[in-house]
């Protein structure tokens, strides 16, 4: 791992692609990268409504994904354009799933009372919500529910 690894929150529009779904029957996804998202970072996938929490931990494999895995994997394009300015370069990450949070985990008020700002667009988590986020994972780790990397449950308790 790399030290200087970021950490995101990254919106999920399940009208638009239903990540639940998908990570239900896979344990990596291609996702648009519209920041500068680097391999090795983690990701955190937050569903909107009706769900409006974190649902997802993940880390990037690959920040550079080719235009074979992208061909192969067409529901990581989005249909319709974007307006968000940063959005006009199109890359593609990778991400590994790496943890399953039950519900009620991060949910909207908890994750804005501890710093998040807009979820429209991905950004780093600040400080304050990295803390939160680090701490709730040491709590709850009993109830987490980890992916192993063939996909398969590591822990579901």
């Amino acid at each position: 791992m790399n030290s200087m690894t970021d950490n995101w929150i990254i919106p999920c529009n399940i009208k638009q692609f239903d990540v639940i779904i998908h990570f239900e029957n896979n344990s990596y996804a291609i996702w648009k990268n519209s920041f500068s998202i680097r391999k090795y970072d983690i990701v955190y996938i937050y569903i909107g409504a009706p769900y409006s929490e974190i649902l997802y931990k993940c880390h990037v494999i690959n920040d550079a994904v080719d235009d074979i895995t992208l061909k192969e994997n067409q529901y990581a394009i989005p249909q319709k354009e974007s307006h968000n300015f940063y959005s006009k370069k199109t890359k593609y990450i990778q991400i590994q799933l790496d943890s399953k949070y039950p519900r009620g985990t991060f949910p909207l008020d908890k994750l804005r009372e501890n710093g998040l700002g807009q979820v429209q667009i991905q950004a780093r988590t600040d400080k304050k919500l990295q803390n939160y986020i680090d701490e709730v994972n040491k709590s709850a780790l009993p109830a987490l529910i980890t992916i192993t990397q063939e996909g398969g449950v590591l822990n579901a308790d």
